[in-house]
Protein backbone atom coordinates (compact mmCIF):
# COMPACT_ATOMS: atom_id res chain seq x y z
CA UNK A 1 0.00 0.00 0.00
CA UNK A 2 1.56 3.75 -1.32
CA UNK A 3 0.36 4.90 2.29
CA UNK A 4 2.76 2.37 4.25
CA UNK A 5 5.46 3.34 2.44
CA UNK A 6 4.73 6.82 2.58
CA UNK A 7 4.81 6.50 6.27
CA UNK A 8 7.67 3.82 5.90
CA UNK A 9 9.63 7.15 4.60
CA UNK A 10 8.88 8.71 7.61
CA UNK A 11 9.02 6.90 10.66
CA UNK A 12 11.80 3.77 9.44
CA UNK A 13 10.08 0.22 8.45
CA UNK A 14 10.63 -1.07 12.78
CA UNK A 15 7.93 1.91 13.70
CA UNK A 16 5.65 0.60 10.70
CA UNK A 17 4.21 -2.97 11.76
CA UNK A 18 1.80 -4.68 9.92
CA UNK A 19 2.52 -8.56 10.44
CA UNK A 20 -0.14 -10.65 11.54
CA UNK A 21 0.71 -11.44 15.49
CA UNK A 22 1.00 -8.14 16.14
CA UNK A 23 -2.25 -7.05 14.41
CA UNK A 24 -4.28 -9.53 16.39
CA UNK A 25 -2.51 -8.22 19.72
CA UNK A 26 -3.95 -5.07 19.48
CA UNK A 27 -7.03 -5.89 18.06
CA UNK A 28 -7.52 -8.14 21.19
CA UNK A 29 -9.40 -6.73 24.00
CA UNK A 30 -11.29 -7.80 27.24
CA UNK A 31 -14.37 -8.40 25.64
CA UNK A 32 -15.72 -9.28 22.00
CA UNK A 33 -14.55 -7.23 18.92
CA UNK A 34 -14.92 -7.32 15.44
CA UNK A 35 -12.71 -4.77 14.23
CA UNK A 36 -9.49 -5.07 11.90
CA UNK A 37 -6.61 -2.91 12.12
CA UNK A 38 -4.25 -2.57 9.33
CA UNK A 39 -1.61 -1.24 10.52
CA UNK A 40 0.63 -0.12 13.61
CA UNK A 41 2.57 3.31 13.32
CA UNK A 42 4.72 4.35 15.99
CA UNK A 43 5.73 8.07 15.47
CA UNK A 44 8.60 9.03 18.19
CA UNK A 45 8.19 13.22 18.65
CA UNK A 46 5.52 15.78 17.67
CA UNK A 47 6.95 16.94 14.24
CA UNK A 48 6.51 12.89 13.44
CA UNK A 49 2.60 13.01 14.51
CA UNK A 50 2.10 15.91 12.66
CA UNK A 51 3.69 14.30 9.15
CA UNK A 52 2.02 11.08 9.88
CA UNK A 53 -1.41 12.83 10.33
CA UNK A 54 -0.80 14.87 6.79
CA UNK A 55 -0.28 11.32 5.49
CA UNK A 56 -3.28 10.31 6.62
CA UNK A 57 -5.54 13.20 5.00
CA UNK A 58 -3.39 12.54 1.60
CA UNK A 59 -4.43 9.00 1.33
CA UNK A 60 -7.80 9.04 3.04
CA UNK A 61 -6.60 6.49 5.47
CA UNK A 62 -8.49 6.86 9.23
CA UNK A 63 -5.87 6.60 12.17
CA UNK A 64 -6.94 5.59 15.70
CA UNK A 65 -4.24 7.01 17.97
CA UNK A 66 -3.40 4.99 21.41
CA UNK A 67 -1.24 6.43 24.33
CA UNK A 68 -0.50 3.21 26.00
CA UNK A 69 -2.95 1.18 25.38
CA UNK A 70 -4.12 0.26 29.06
CA UNK A 71 -7.70 0.89 28.59
CA UNK A 72 -9.04 -2.24 29.89
CA UNK A 73 -13.00 -3.07 30.03
CA UNK A 74 -13.43 0.11 27.77
CA UNK A 75 -11.54 -0.88 24.54
CA UNK A 76 -8.17 -1.45 25.65
CA UNK A 77 -6.19 -0.75 22.42
CA UNK A 78 -9.17 -1.67 20.25
CA UNK A 79 -10.25 1.35 17.72
CA UNK A 80 -13.85 1.97 17.47
CA UNK A 81 -14.63 1.48 13.62
CA UNK A 82 -13.22 -0.47 11.59
CA UNK A 83 -10.03 -0.47 9.03
CA UNK A 84 -8.04 2.32 10.91
CA UNK A 85 -4.37 2.40 11.39
CA UNK A 86 -3.43 2.82 14.86
CA UNK A 87 -0.99 5.15 16.24
CA UNK A 88 1.05 4.04 18.78
CA UNK A 89 2.25 7.08 21.11
CA UNK A 90 4.27 4.80 23.22
CA UNK A 91 7.35 6.16 21.59
CA UNK A 92 6.65 10.12 23.00
CA UNK A 93 7.63 9.41 26.76
CA UNK A 94 9.81 12.33 27.65
CA UNK A 95 8.72 14.48 30.82
CA UNK A 96 9.52 17.53 29.74
CA UNK A 97 8.83 20.21 32.80
CA UNK A 98 8.79 20.05 36.14
CA UNK A 99 8.72 22.30 39.17
CA UNK A 100 8.45 21.72 42.66
CA UNK A 101 7.08 24.99 44.28
CA UNK A 102 4.00 25.17 41.56
CA UNK A 103 3.34 21.81 41.77
CA UNK A 104 2.77 20.51 38.63
CA UNK A 105 5.02 18.20 35.80
CA UNK A 106 4.93 18.53 32.22
CA UNK A 107 4.52 15.08 29.91
CA UNK A 108 4.34 13.12 26.48
CA UNK A 109 1.58 10.76 26.60
CA UNK A 110 4.18 7.79 26.19
CA UNK A 111 4.99 8.81 29.56
CA UNK A 112 3.08 6.68 32.40
CA UNK A 113 2.13 6.67 36.30
CA UNK A 114 5.32 4.12 37.08
CA UNK A 115 7.77 6.79 35.51
CA UNK A 116 6.27 9.70 37.15
CA UNK A 117 6.22 8.13 40.17
CA UNK A 118 9.62 6.95 39.95
CA UNK A 119 10.64 10.50 38.82
CA UNK A 120 9.56 12.27 41.98
CA UNK A 121 10.98 9.34 43.79
CA UNK A 122 14.57 9.61 42.19
CA UNK A 123 14.88 13.99 42.90
CA UNK A 124 13.21 13.45 46.47
CA UNK A 125 9.89 15.39 45.50
CA UNK A 126 7.95 16.55 48.31
CA UNK A 127 5.08 16.02 45.87
CA UNK A 128 2.99 13.50 44.14
CA UNK A 129 0.82 12.42 41.25
CA UNK A 130 -2.38 10.83 41.76
CA UNK A 131 -2.23 7.47 40.34
CA UNK A 132 -5.10 5.50 39.43
CA UNK A 133 -5.89 2.11 40.37
CA UNK A 134 -5.63 0.33 37.20
CA UNK A 135 -2.00 -0.47 35.81
CA UNK A 136 0.88 1.64 36.70
CA UNK A 137 2.13 1.39 33.02
CA UNK A 138 -0.73 3.01 31.73
CA UNK A 139 -0.75 6.74 30.91
CA UNK A 140 -1.03 9.67 32.80
CA UNK A 141 -2.32 11.99 29.29
CA UNK A 142 -4.23 8.86 28.22
CA UNK A 143 -6.31 8.81 31.61
CA UNK A 144 -6.64 12.62 31.99
CA UNK A 145 -8.33 12.62 28.01
CA UNK A 146 -10.99 9.77 29.00
CA UNK A 147 -12.07 12.00 31.58
CA UNK A 148 -10.52 9.01 34.32
CA UNK A 149 -10.08 8.88 37.81
CA UNK A 150 -7.21 9.28 39.95
CA UNK A 151 -7.35 8.74 43.88
CA UNK A 152 -7.09 11.45 46.29
CA UNK A 153 -6.79 15.28 45.84
CA UNK A 154 -6.55 16.22 42.38
CA UNK A 155 -7.90 12.95 41.30
CA UNK A 156 -10.77 14.44 39.61
CA UNK A 157 -8.27 14.55 36.56
CA UNK A 158 -9.68 16.95 34.14
CA UNK A 159 -9.86 20.05 37.08
CA UNK A 160 -6.13 19.60 37.39
CA UNK A 161 -4.15 19.76 33.91
CA UNK A 162 -4.01 22.08 31.44
CA UNK A 163 -1.65 23.44 28.63
CA UNK A 164 -2.28 21.38 25.75
CA UNK A 165 -0.11 20.69 23.12
CA UNK A 166 -2.49 19.44 19.99
CA UNK A 167 -2.07 17.84 16.80
CA UNK A 168 -4.72 18.83 14.67
CA UNK A 169 -6.61 16.48 12.42
CA UNK A 170 -5.01 18.63 9.51
CA UNK A 171 -1.59 18.23 11.21
CA UNK A 172 -1.38 21.88 11.97
CA UNK A 173 -0.55 22.45 15.95
CA UNK A 174 -2.07 24.57 18.38
CA UNK A 175 -1.28 24.76 22.70
CA UNK A 176 -3.84 25.97 24.82
CA UNK A 177 -4.83 28.35 27.47
CA UNK A 178 -1.88 30.63 27.75
CA UNK A 179 0.53 28.82 25.84
CA UNK A 180 -0.98 30.56 22.74
CA UNK A 181 1.24 33.59 24.05
CA UNK A 182 4.86 33.96 23.52
CA UNK A 183 6.67 33.97 26.51
CA UNK A 184 3.62 33.75 28.60
CA UNK A 185 4.23 33.18 32.36
CA UNK A 186 1.80 31.20 33.34
CA UNK A 187 1.22 28.70 30.65
CA UNK A 188 1.23 25.32 33.31
CA UNK A 189 -0.76 27.35 36.22
CA UNK A 190 -4.25 28.04 34.99
CA UNK A 191 -6.10 26.16 32.09
CA UNK A 192 -8.09 28.90 30.66
CA UNK A 193 -5.68 31.47 29.38
CA UNK A 194 -8.02 34.32 28.34
CA UNK A 195 -11.01 34.27 25.99
CA UNK A 196 -13.01 31.10 24.63
CA UNK A 197 -11.13 27.92 26.43
CA UNK A 198 -10.37 24.94 23.95
CA UNK A 199 -9.11 22.20 26.16
CA UNK A 200 -12.46 20.73 27.14
CA UNK A 201 -12.90 20.17 22.71
CA UNK A 202 -10.11 17.85 23.23
CA UNK A 203 -11.00 15.15 26.23
CA UNK A 204 -12.94 12.45 25.33
CA UNK A 205 -13.12 13.63 21.96
CA UNK A 206 -12.02 13.03 17.94
CA UNK A 207 -10.70 16.59 17.05
CA UNK A 208 -7.26 16.19 17.82
CA UNK A 209 -4.27 14.64 19.25
CA UNK A 210 -2.44 15.96 22.59
CA UNK A 211 1.03 15.65 22.12
CA UNK A 212 1.75 17.24 25.38
CA UNK A 213 0.15 18.48 28.73
CA UNK A 214 0.30 19.85 32.05
CA UNK A 215 -0.71 18.15 34.92
CA UNK A 216 -1.11 19.63 38.85
CA UNK A 217 0.63 17.38 41.54
CA UNK A 218 0.00 17.09 45.32
CA UNK A 219 2.34 18.29 48.16
CA UNK A 220 2.92 15.00 50.35
CA UNK A 221 0.89 15.56 53.27
CA UNK A 222 2.49 16.66 56.74
CA UNK A 223 0.13 13.33 58.44
CA UNK A 224 -1.83 11.52 56.37
CA UNK A 225 -4.63 8.98 57.95
CA UNK A 226 -7.24 7.07 56.81
CA UNK A 227 -10.35 5.11 58.07
CA UNK A 228 -12.29 1.92 57.13
CA UNK A 229 -16.29 1.52 57.49
CA UNK A 230 -18.18 -1.58 57.74
CA UNK A 231 -21.48 -1.02 56.05
CA UNK A 232 -24.41 -3.67 56.69
CA UNK A 233 -26.84 -3.78 54.18
CA UNK A 234 -28.51 -0.65 51.53
CA UNK A 235 -30.47 0.71 54.46
CA UNK A 236 -27.08 2.01 56.33
CA UNK A 237 -25.74 2.57 52.77
CA UNK A 238 -28.35 5.13 52.00
CA UNK A 239 -27.65 6.57 55.76
CA UNK A 240 -23.64 7.27 55.35
CA UNK A 241 -23.80 8.17 51.60
CA UNK A 242 -26.05 10.85 52.47
CA UNK A 243 -23.79 11.53 56.18
CA UNK A 244 -20.31 11.60 53.96
CA UNK A 245 -22.29 14.06 50.64
CA UNK A 246 -22.65 16.81 54.17
CA UNK A 247 -18.92 16.09 55.59
CA UNK A 248 -17.89 16.73 51.71
CA UNK A 249 -20.24 19.79 51.71
CA UNK A 250 -18.73 21.52 54.83
CA UNK A 251 -14.61 20.14 53.76
CA UNK A 252 -14.67 18.12 56.64
CA UNK A 253 -13.30 15.12 53.82
CA UNK A 254 -11.79 16.36 51.03
CA UNK A 255 -13.31 16.08 47.27
CA UNK A 256 -12.09 12.57 45.86
CA UNK A 257 -11.48 11.30 48.71
CA UNK A 258 -13.73 8.76 50.24
CA UNK A 259 -14.97 5.42 48.35
CA UNK A 260 -17.47 2.73 48.64
CA UNK A 261 -16.73 -0.75 47.64
CA UNK A 262 -19.42 -3.93 47.61
CA UNK A 263 -18.17 -7.31 48.92
CA UNK A 264 -17.59 -8.83 45.53
CA UNK A 265 -15.13 -5.83 44.38
CA UNK A 266 -13.37 -6.40 47.48
CA UNK A 267 -12.98 -10.15 47.22
CA UNK A 268 -12.40 -9.58 43.33
CA UNK A 269 -9.42 -7.62 44.10
CA UNK A 270 -7.79 -11.00 45.56
CA UNK A 271 -7.95 -12.13 41.71
CA UNK A 272 -9.32 -15.20 42.78
CA UNK A 273 -13.15 -16.91 42.12
CA UNK A 274 -13.71 -19.47 45.42
CA UNK A 275 -14.33 -22.62 42.58
CA UNK A 276 -13.13 -25.41 44.42
CA UNK A 277 -15.80 -24.40 47.78
CA UNK A 278 -18.63 -23.71 45.33
CA UNK A 279 -17.72 -27.08 42.83
CA UNK A 280 -17.56 -25.10 40.25
CA UNK A 281 -20.92 -23.39 39.79
CA UNK A 282 -21.32 -19.69 39.17
CA UNK A 283 -22.06 -16.53 40.22
CA UNK A 284 -20.79 -16.15 44.04
CA UNK A 285 -24.18 -15.33 46.18
CA UNK A 286 -23.13 -14.04 49.71
CA UNK A 287 -26.22 -13.26 50.61
CA UNK A 288 -27.02 -17.12 50.18
CA UNK A 289 -23.82 -18.47 51.76
CA UNK A 290 -23.76 -15.58 54.68
CA UNK A 291 -26.92 -13.90 54.93
CA UNK A 292 -25.34 -10.22 54.03
CA UNK A 293 -23.83 -8.34 51.08
CA UNK A 294 -21.83 -5.81 52.83
CA UNK A 295 -20.02 -2.77 51.89
CA UNK A 296 -16.65 -1.29 52.77
CA UNK A 297 -15.99 2.34 52.81
CA UNK A 298 -12.87 3.88 52.98
CA UNK A 299 -12.20 7.29 53.70
CA UNK A 300 -8.62 9.39 53.67
CA UNK A 301 -7.12 12.73 55.40
CA UNK A 302 -4.54 14.70 53.93
CA UNK A 303 -3.47 16.84 57.08
CA UNK A 304 -1.19 19.76 57.97
CA UNK A 305 -0.82 18.31 61.30
CA UNK A 306 -1.84 15.42 63.99
CA UNK A 307 -3.71 17.25 65.81
CA UNK A 308 -5.66 18.67 62.43
CA UNK A 309 -6.30 15.06 61.94
CA UNK A 310 -7.47 14.01 65.81
CA UNK A 311 -9.94 17.14 65.28
CA UNK A 312 -11.30 15.73 61.85
CA UNK A 313 -11.47 12.20 63.14
CA UNK A 314 -13.66 13.27 65.72
CA UNK A 315 -16.03 15.40 63.65
CA UNK A 316 -16.30 12.03 61.66
CA UNK A 317 -17.02 9.50 64.43
CA UNK A 318 -19.70 11.78 65.68
CA UNK A 319 -21.48 11.82 62.13
CA UNK A 320 -21.12 8.32 61.56
CA UNK A 321 -22.83 6.50 64.56
CA UNK A 322 -22.11 3.11 65.32
CA UNK A 323 -25.26 1.54 64.75
CA UNK A 324 -24.74 2.32 60.97
CA UNK A 325 -21.19 1.88 60.36
CA UNK A 326 -18.13 0.21 62.27
CA UNK A 327 -14.97 2.97 61.78
CA UNK A 328 -11.44 2.00 62.50
CA UNK A 329 -8.64 4.81 61.89
CA UNK A 330 -5.39 3.83 61.12
CA UNK A 331 -2.84 6.78 60.96
CA UNK A 332 0.24 7.43 58.53
CA UNK A 333 3.45 4.85 59.91
CA UNK A 334 1.07 1.65 59.04
CA UNK A 335 0.41 2.76 55.57
CA UNK A 336 3.93 2.73 53.72
CA UNK A 337 5.67 2.02 51.76
CA UNK A 338 2.66 1.21 48.88
CA UNK A 339 0.19 3.18 48.79
CA UNK A 340 -2.20 4.33 46.23
CA UNK A 341 -3.14 7.09 48.13
CA UNK A 342 -0.33 8.26 48.43
CA UNK A 343 0.92 8.53 44.74
CA UNK A 344 2.59 5.02 44.83
CA UNK A 345 1.23 3.19 41.36
CA UNK A 346 0.44 -0.41 41.30
CA UNK A 347 -1.31 -3.64 39.99
CA UNK A 348 -2.87 -4.66 43.24
CA UNK A 349 -6.22 -3.71 41.95
CA UNK A 350 -5.66 -4.76 38.14
CA UNK A 351 -5.77 -8.60 40.03
CA UNK A 352 -9.29 -7.80 39.74
CA UNK A 353 -9.39 -8.87 35.72
CA UNK A 354 -8.35 -12.65 36.98
CA UNK A 355 -11.78 -13.02 38.93
CA UNK A 356 -13.09 -16.04 37.14
CA UNK A 357 -9.87 -17.59 35.36
CA UNK A 358 -8.98 -20.68 36.71
CA UNK A 359 -5.18 -20.06 35.95
CA UNK A 360 -2.69 -18.32 38.95
CA UNK A 361 -2.40 -14.17 38.51
CA UNK A 362 0.76 -13.81 36.46
CA UNK A 363 3.86 -11.20 37.45
CA UNK A 364 2.92 -10.02 34.95
CA UNK A 365 -0.62 -8.61 34.22
CA UNK A 366 -2.43 -8.83 30.67
CA UNK A 367 -6.02 -8.85 30.49
CA UNK A 368 -6.20 -8.96 26.82
CA UNK A 369 -3.20 -11.76 26.45
CA UNK A 370 -5.00 -13.54 29.09
CA UNK A 371 -8.22 -13.62 27.86
CA UNK A 372 -10.09 -11.79 31.16
CA UNK A 373 -13.44 -11.06 30.31
CA UNK A 374 -13.90 -7.31 31.81
CA UNK A 375 -16.41 -4.92 30.87
CA UNK A 376 -17.00 -1.55 32.74
CA UNK A 377 -19.78 0.86 33.11
CA UNK A 378 -19.43 4.07 34.45
CA UNK A 379 -22.65 6.39 34.98
CA UNK A 380 -22.79 9.37 37.06
CA UNK A 381 -25.52 10.19 39.90
CA UNK A 382 -26.60 13.01 41.86
CA UNK A 383 -24.59 12.60 45.46
CA UNK A 384 -27.95 11.19 47.15
CA UNK A 385 -28.42 8.25 49.02
CA UNK A 386 -31.89 7.38 48.33
CA UNK A 387 -31.75 7.87 44.90
CA UNK A 388 -28.41 6.04 44.65
CA UNK A 389 -29.18 2.98 46.58
CA UNK A 390 -33.07 2.42 44.58
CA UNK A 391 -30.73 2.52 41.61
CA UNK A 392 -28.52 0.12 42.73
CA UNK A 393 -31.13 -2.40 43.58
CA UNK A 394 -31.94 -2.84 39.95
CA UNK A 395 -28.53 -2.86 38.66
CA UNK A 396 -27.39 -5.58 40.65
CA UNK A 397 -30.73 -7.44 40.25
CA UNK A 398 -29.51 -7.14 36.09
CA UNK A 399 -26.05 -8.19 37.12
CA UNK A 400 -27.53 -11.56 38.94
CA UNK A 401 -29.74 -12.32 36.75
CA UNK A 402 -27.16 -12.64 33.90
CA UNK A 403 -25.34 -15.02 36.67
CA UNK A 404 -22.56 -12.37 37.17
CA UNK A 405 -21.22 -11.24 40.34
CA UNK A 406 -22.24 -7.44 41.21
CA UNK A 407 -18.52 -6.14 41.26
CA UNK A 408 -19.86 -2.10 41.84
CA UNK A 409 -17.67 0.63 43.30
CA UNK A 410 -18.65 4.41 44.29
CA UNK A 411 -16.24 6.90 44.43
CA UNK A 412 -17.42 10.59 46.07
CA UNK A 413 -15.41 12.82 43.23
CA UNK A 414 -17.50 15.96 44.48
CA UNK A 415 -19.91 16.93 47.03
CA UNK A 416 -22.45 16.75 44.45
CA UNK A 417 -21.94 13.81 42.53
CA UNK A 418 -20.76 10.41 43.01
CA UNK A 419 -18.83 8.01 39.61
CA UNK A 420 -20.46 4.50 40.22
CA UNK A 421 -17.98 1.82 38.61
CA UNK A 422 -19.56 -1.37 37.71
CA UNK A 423 -17.35 -4.61 36.68
CA UNK A 424 -18.71 -7.40 34.89
CA UNK A 425 -16.23 -10.06 34.78
CA UNK A 426 -15.83 -13.71 33.65
CA UNK A 427 -13.69 -15.97 31.40
CA UNK A 428 -13.53 -14.90 27.92
CA UNK A 429 -12.83 -18.46 27.23
CA UNK A 430 -15.78 -19.88 28.29
CA UNK A 431 -18.05 -20.86 25.69
CA UNK A 432 -20.80 -18.10 25.14
CA UNK A 433 -19.82 -15.82 28.06
CA UNK A 434 -18.78 -13.15 25.48
CA UNK A 435 -22.48 -12.96 24.73
CA UNK A 436 -23.39 -13.11 27.97
CA UNK A 437 -21.50 -10.26 29.67
CA UNK A 438 -21.94 -7.75 26.37
CA UNK A 439 -26.09 -8.83 26.89
CA UNK A 440 -26.40 -7.72 30.14
CA UNK A 441 -24.00 -4.57 29.64
CA UNK A 442 -26.75 -3.61 27.65
CA UNK A 443 -29.16 -4.34 29.72
CA UNK A 444 -27.61 -1.80 32.34
CA UNK A 445 -26.77 1.08 29.78
CA UNK A 446 -30.48 0.84 28.74
CA UNK A 447 -31.82 1.14 32.30
CA UNK A 448 -29.23 3.44 33.06
CA UNK A 449 -30.11 6.07 30.10
CA UNK A 450 -33.40 5.65 30.39
CA UNK A 451 -33.29 6.35 34.08
CA UNK A 452 -31.50 10.03 33.89
CA UNK A 453 -28.27 8.62 34.94
CA UNK A 454 -25.89 9.12 31.57
CA UNK A 455 -22.32 7.52 31.82
CA UNK A 456 -19.88 9.92 32.34
CA UNK A 457 -16.93 8.10 30.45
CA UNK A 458 -17.51 5.22 27.62
CA UNK A 459 -15.71 2.37 26.27
CA UNK A 460 -16.16 1.51 22.70
CA UNK A 461 -18.92 -0.95 23.69
CA UNK A 462 -21.19 2.20 24.37
CA UNK A 463 -19.83 4.83 22.11
CA UNK A 464 -23.87 4.27 20.03
CA UNK A 465 -25.69 4.77 22.74
CA UNK A 466 -24.84 8.83 22.70
CA UNK A 467 -28.27 10.03 21.25
CA UNK A 468 -29.17 13.18 22.72
CA UNK A 469 -32.34 15.21 22.73
CA UNK A 470 -30.29 18.64 21.56
CA UNK A 471 -30.49 18.20 18.22
CA UNK A 472 -28.53 21.84 18.01
CA UNK A 473 -25.63 20.66 20.46
CA UNK A 474 -25.09 17.72 18.01
CA UNK A 475 -25.34 19.37 14.91
CA UNK A 476 -22.59 21.83 16.79
CA UNK A 477 -20.07 18.98 17.36
CA UNK A 478 -20.63 18.11 13.86
CA UNK A 479 -19.97 21.37 12.65
CA UNK A 480 -16.56 21.40 14.45
CA UNK A 481 -15.56 17.87 13.22
CA UNK A 482 -16.54 18.96 9.71
CA UNK A 483 -14.16 22.03 10.33
CA UNK A 484 -11.11 20.72 12.10
CA UNK A 485 -11.47 17.47 10.33
CA UNK A 486 -12.90 17.37 6.82
CA UNK A 487 -11.45 14.38 5.53
CA UNK A 488 -12.72 12.42 8.90
CA UNK A 489 -9.49 10.49 8.98
CA UNK A 490 -9.01 10.73 13.15
CA UNK A 491 -10.56 8.28 15.22
CA UNK A 492 -13.95 8.12 13.29
CA UNK A 493 -16.87 7.29 15.92
CA UNK A 494 -14.91 8.04 19.08
CA UNK A 495 -17.33 10.11 21.12
CA UNK A 496 -19.38 10.78 18.16
CA UNK A 497 -24.01 11.46 18.73
CA UNK A 498 -26.42 10.14 16.41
Amino acid sequence: MDVLKAWQEILSPENVLTEESNLTTVQTGTFATKQRILAIIRPGDRTEVQECVKIANQYQTPIYPISCGKNWGLGSRVPVADNCVLMDLGRLNRIIDYNEKLAYITVEPGVTFQQVYEYLRDIKSNLFLSVIGGSPYASLIGNALERGDGIGPNGDRVKSICAFEVVLPTGEVIHTGFGRFTHAKTTSLSPWGVGPSLDGIFTQSNLGIVTQMTVWLTPIPKYYQSFNCLIKDHHSLEKVIDIIQQLMLQGVIQENCFNFWNCYKVLAREGRYPWQMLGGKTPLSLQELKGVEPWVATGDLYCTSQEQAISLQKIIEVALPEDIAQIVFTDQEHNEPFNLTLGVPSDINTKSTYWRKKIKVPNHIDPDRDACGVIWLCPLFPFDGQQLVTALNTIESIIKFSEFEPNIAINCSTSRSIKMFIAIMYDRLELGQDQKAMECHNQLLEFLMNSGYIPYRLGIQSMSCLSTSDNNYNQLLKNIKQELDPNNILAPGRYETS
